[in-house]
Formats: C-alpha cells, sequence, structure tokens
C-alpha cells in the first residue's frame, strides 16, 4: 500500500472536516482519478477511496466522488471499515469500547480525537420504514447486515459497543438493528449536542473535545440496574401492527416486545389461528417467523396448510397450478423458519435448547416473531427443588427476556387441563384453565382463547381475555367464520 496516496484535493477536503490529513493517511485513505475505465491510485484524483483492510489485506473499497457520489468495488467483501480495531485486546479485557458509526467520515473524527478503536459499517444507514414490510433480506450472510455476519467471532468478546450512528430516522432504525444483534447488554448509546446529527457536525461546530466528551458519556440502555430518566434514550410509544383483522384490531395489536399466550381446546383451530396470523404479520408488516411446532410435522402438514392460506384456495387447486404453487412456496420460504429437532441430535428439546435456536435465528435471519405450538410437547427442565407453577414462572421469564433482548413478539400455545372437558361437557376454558400455573394468566401482556363451539358450524371466537398496556388493545371477543378448504379465517361481527 505504499503507492497509496492522499493529494492535495483530499487533504484540504479532510481538513474542511476537521479532520488531520496525518491520520486519513495512515489509515491507507487515498485519492485516485478514472483511468481507462477504472479508479487508480493519483496524486491529483478528485476521488476520495476508503479502503476496507482485513487481517492487512484490502478486501474492498468505497468510492466517494465530486456531488457525494458513492459506490464501491464490484464483488468486494461486506465488512466494517477500519475492521481490524476488532482484533485489539483492550476490547476483550474491557479496557476501551468499539465505536460503531454510520460512516467513515464520523470513524476518522472519532480516531482523530482519540478513540482509535472506531470502525464504520459498509453501506451506511437503511432507509427509515413506516412499517416493516421494506425491511432488509433475512438472511444476514447475504443481506444488509452481511458485515455482522461475516464478523460474529470477532464481535463475540467484545464487551462493550458505543453506537454513535446518526441522529435521524435512519441512523436510529440502525442503531436498533445493531443493538438487537449485538445485544442491550453491550451496548451504549450517545447525546449529541442540540443541532448536530453525527460525530463530524460536533467536531465542526463544537471542536474535538467536545466529541471526546459525547463518547465518554455514552450511557447504557437499560437493560438492568438502576437508571434515571435522563439515562434513557428518547423512545416513541409502543407502535403497534394490524393483525390484519379489522375486527380483532380493536382488542389487540401486535407489538414489539411481547409475550403472548394462546390456549383452546385441542382440535378447536388455534394452531390455525396462529399459522393465519404470522401469515398476516409477514403480508402486511414483512414480519419473519420462526416456528417450533413438534405435533405437526412441517412436511407435508404444516407446510400444506400454509399453502392454502398462503394461497388463499384449496391444495387441489393449487396442485393444478404449479407455477403459482412455486410461488407460494419460494415467498414461505423467504419468510419462515422452522426450529426443528435433529433426529441425529441428543440435545433435548427444552426450552434452553429452543431459545438458542431463536437466536440464532435473530442473528441469521433477522426473525421479528416466535411461536411455540404448544408448550406441553416442550421437555421441561424442572429442577428437583422447585415446584411446576415455580418452572412455569421461570420460563415465562426466560421468554420475557429473549423478547425484549431482541425485540420480538413471542406467542406461546397451552393445551388447558382436561377438566374443561370431562363428563362429556365442555365449557370455554379461560387462561387459568391452563396446565400447570395461573401465571399464564398473570404473567403474559397477550392473552387469547380460541373456541369453536360446535364442530359442524364453521364459526370460531376469539377471547381477547388478557391485555396489559394501555393503547395495544382492550379485552373483548371477535366471531370469525372459517373455511376449511383454505384454511382462512374470515371476520363476523364483533362481540363485546
Amino acid at each position: 500500500m505504499k503507492d497509496l496516496v492522499l493529494g492535495k484535493k483530499g487533504a484540504e477536503a479532510f481538513e474542511r472536516r476537521g479532520i488531520g490529513a496525518e491520520t486519513v493517511a495512515r489509515l491507507n485513505v487515498y485519492t485516485g482519478k478514472f483511468i481507462d475505465g477504472e479508479v487508480v491510485p493519483h496524486e491529483d484524483g478528485n476521488i476520495i477511496v476508503f479502503p476496507f483492510i482485513e487481517h492487512g489485506v484490502s478486501v474492498n473499497e468505497k468510492f466517494r466522488g465530486p456531488q457525494k457520489k458513492f459506490w464501491q468495488r464490484t464483488g468486494g467483501r461486506k465488512t466494517f471499515w477500519n475492521s481490524d480495531a476488532l482484533d485489539d485486546p483492550a476490547l476483550a479485557d474491557g479496557r476501551l469500547p468499539l465505536v460503531i458509526t454510520e460512516g467513515e467520515i464520523d470513524a476518522l473524527t472519532a480516531i482523530d480525537c482519540g478513540w482509535p478503536l472506531s470502525v464504520s459499517v459498509p453501506d451506511g444507514a437503511p432507509p427509515a420504514v413506516v412499517d416493516l414490510k421494506d425491511q432488509e433480506p433475512t438472511d444476514d450472510s447475504v443481506g444488509k447486515y452481511e458485515f455482522l455476519w461475516n464478523n460474529r467471532d470477532r464481535l463475540k468478546p467484545v464487551k462493550r459497543f458505543i453506537i454513535a450512528v446518526d441522529n435521524d430516522p435512519p441512523g436510529q432504525r440502525l442503531a436498533e438493528e445493531l443493538v438487537r444483534r449485538l445485544s442491550a447488554a453491550r451496548c451504549l448509546f450517545v447525546t449529541y449536542p442540540t443541532g448536530c446529527k453525527d460525530l463530524n457536525e460536533v467536531l465542526m461546530q463544537h471542536g474535538a473535545d467536545r466529541v471526546r466528551e459525547v463518547l465518554s458519556a455514552a450511557q447504557p440502555y437499560p437493560v438492568r440496574g438502576l437508571f434515571t430518566l435522563s439515562q434513557y434514550p428518547d423512545a416513541p410509544a409502543i407502535k403497534t401492527y394490524s393483525t390484519g383483522w379489522e375486527t380483532l384490531d380493536k382488542h389487540c395489536q401486535m407489538f414489539v416486545p411481547m409475550v403472548a399466550v394462546v390456549t383452546g381446546i385441542p382440535g378447536m383451530g388455534k394452531s390455525t389461528f396462529m399459522t393465519h396470523l404470522m401469515i398476516n404479520m409477514a403480508e402486511l408488516h414483512g414480519w419473519q417467523t420462526a416456528v417450533f411446532s413438534p405435533e405437526m410435522p412441517v412436511m407435508p402438514f404444516l407446510r400444506d396448510k400454509m399453502r392454502r392460506i398462503v394461497g388463499r384456495s384449496s391444495l387441489e387447486t393449487l396442485h393444478n397450478t404449479p407455477d403459482r404453487m412455486q410461488v407460494i412456496d419460494r415467498w414461505i420460504d423467504e419468510n419462515f423458519i422452522f426450529i426443528d429437532h435433529d433426529g441425529n441430535s441428543d440435545d433435548d428439546i427444552s426450552l434452553d435448547w429452543i431459545i438458542d435456536r431463536a437466536e440464532d435465528a435473530v442473528l441469521r435471519y433477522g426473525i421479528r416473531m416466535l411461536i411455540i405450538d404448544p408448550w406441553n410437547e416442550i421437555e421441561h427442565a424442572k429442577r428437583r427443588d422447585e415446584s411446576m407453577t415455580e418452572y412455569i414462572g421461570r420460563g415465562i421469564r426466560s421468554l420475557r427476556k429473549l423478547s425484549r433482548k431482541y425485540n420480538l413478539a413471542i406467542f406461546v400455545l397451552a393445551h388447558p387441563t382436561k377438566d374443561v372437558a370431562s363428563g362429556g361437557s365442555r365449557r370455554v376454558p379461560s387462561l387459568y384453565d391452563i396446565d400447570g400455573s395461573a401465571h399464564w394468566n398473570n404473567k403474559p401482556d397477550l392473552g387469547l382463547v380460541v373456541d369453536r363451539p360446535d364442530p359442524v358450524v364453521p364459526q370460531t371466537t376469539v377471547y381477547v381475555s388478557k391485555v396489559r398496556f394501555e393503547g395495544t388493545g382492550e379485552v373483548g371477543k371477535v366471531l370469525f367464520s372459517f373455511d376449511k378448504w383454505s384454511s382462512r379465517y374470515g371476520l363476523l361481527d364483533e362481540v363485546n
């Protein structure tokens, strides 16, 4: 890299930003110009080139041309700019944090102000979205967050991250996605002076000392311990998402993080209802879902049910249109992940095992929803010194911790006791009837009961029995029609 030179135009551009040319050149940033259709190093060039160095080798380059035009080397590896900072032992032993910025200029600002272990994401922030349907590809190994996947082993030992991205809607979304994948317990947020949206603006308006103050004053996200109000990052009111059924939305809407429980007598349709709900969330909001369903094999039963719901028709009709079936299968493949036990594995299907797989699904696919259907089939690991009630309480707490850590909506389907249908008579179960503990009524954020009063009549009642948070719904019940050919639920009339 000895031939790489930061020319006069480049040095002046960085000096206007308050960044020393010596720091820039030390990090192998250089100027180039187009010659024979490609950018080559040139002292008089008007293109600034940021090499992405990994283990001492340039694996990608980002080019900044006139009028803030950006592009990257074709086929370059997605990684952090200045990624070799990840290997500094001070990150693993906690002496220094890793500063993550939205762009190379801000990372250079931090480095020039005395924070050498600073990196930048390669592609800036994703667009701010009103909804989640235009989110990035679900597989982090090829998507917007491929740089995290490529550095996952190098990131694991890091004790602290300072998230210093832009203070605007795209930057806030980037911060949310970074914290979700790196875990809030390891992340700190910064507060910029009024009128500044990033570190370089702080430098230009207030000087290097203020940049150092901003980074030194980074505060942990509120994960544990005690915090004053001023230590919490500003957050909007709970954002709710439509279930896809207008009448049901009056009683419950989706939000994250959330832990919900769904019960009903076996055979009354609660699994099918939840399958329809998760498909609605994918269609309307782009939510990816991980499903653990040991009672219903994925192939062919769950797959065929999903085909009918997505295709809005019978399986026979879909088989007569193979091209449409291929489109449906591809859409299912892009939006749903199945947590399944490998028959050759010795692992027990415990709640801890499911939580581990769900964490993998967050990192790999960016899931927003987890469904456990049913709770009763999990190989429970109750300690000898705890009752079933204590164990269920501990299990729900573990799921709540998971939902908050990764901003997930978690649904647990649980069967009621046999008492609700004993003696030749049946009644509508309540959340208190779920086998094991009253915790199923007390601890979830949302509680639903799915009931079909007459198996012959294609009508289902969904009782919204528990709503914890104001603004997310109210207790009530909703009547649905049910089409057995498509396995889809349609609205009838609301009954309060």
